[in-house]
């Protein structure tokens, strides 16, 4: 398998500071093959110190991956993926009571959404807790593989509200879940295969609140991912588009190109 990827963040026109934090590693295994991490955390501008959350969960999930990962390589399939969500849901507690410690010390309240996404050979796990998300462009179309945890979710199960009031939803931006210094949130958990060519696109509120699904594949699909650079500007590009629609928020988006024949 081929991977190309990028990574693209930005503070956006009225915020001072990037609350977001964004990781990517690609590394070639001799017994697991090719394997890729993606992840994105959007910290909650409501709150003091997003930023340290943020960075906090992306530190912990690179050493995870650089530690940890490394010593699962000799473990049978089905047992490697039982073994990744046990240790995941472990350094999600340990993150958790990290962060209210900080917070404690500090008397402030502070959070931060996670999104993240591992691949090894055609399988793949991830999970989420917040509002970022994770898409698949793959054979014609996009499809969202997580599910938000906010009131404005809540609304569009519960039928209150459509998709298009929801973009104007005054508390678009309210979280349900979140990792920080309140009570420890279990994260949403799934697996999956990759059955063809595609591209994973991890990203912020900030970034698919004003995106369409087929801007996103006409961009973004493998077949516009010819190189690193080309996902790079395509990922520049949809960020501006968003700014151009008034988006006022931090934007983070990582993308995985994977080519299975390649």
């Amino acid at each position: 398998m081929k991977v190309k990827a990028c990574i693209y963040t930005d503070a956006g026109k009225s915020r001072k500071v990037n609350q977001d934090s964004v990781l990517v590693k690609v590394a070639n295994s001799e017994k697991l093959g090719r394997i890729s991490f993606v992840a994105v955390c959007d910290g909650m501008g409501g709150l003091p110190k997003g930023e340290v959350a943020s960075c906090k969960v992306v530190r912990s999930l690179e050493n995870w991956f650089h530690e940890e990962l490394s010593l699962m390589q000799d473990l049978e399939t089905e047992r490697l993926w039982d073994v990744i969500e046990v240790s995941w849901r472990r350094l999600i507690a340990k993150i958790s009571g990290e962060l209210r410690r900080y917070a404690r010390h500090r008397k402030i309240d502070l959070g931060t959404t996670i999104t993240a996404l591992l691949q090894i050979g055609d399988r793949y796990m991830l999970m989420n807790i917040g509002d970022s998300r994770i898409y698949v462009a793959s054979k014609g179309e996009v499809i969202k593989l997580t599910k938000d945890h906010s009131v404005l979710q809540k609304k569009l199960d519960e039928g209150k509200i459509t998709e298009k009031e929801a973009l104007n939803d005054r508390e678009k931006s309210v979280l349900l879940r979140c990792l920080g210094s309140m009570k420890t949130a279990e994260p949403d958990i799934t697996r999956g295969v990759i059955k063809n060519d595609s591209t994973v696109i991890a990203c912020s509120d900030g970034f698919w609140r004003t995106m369409e699904k087929t801007e996103l594949y006409s961009m973004l699909c493998p077949q516009m991912c010819v190189t690193s650079e080309d996902m790079l500007d395509a990922c520049k590009k949809l960020v501006k588009k968003a700014y151009d629609r008034n988006e006022t928020d931090n934007i983070s988006v990582a993308a995985l190109c994977m080519e299975l024949g390649a």
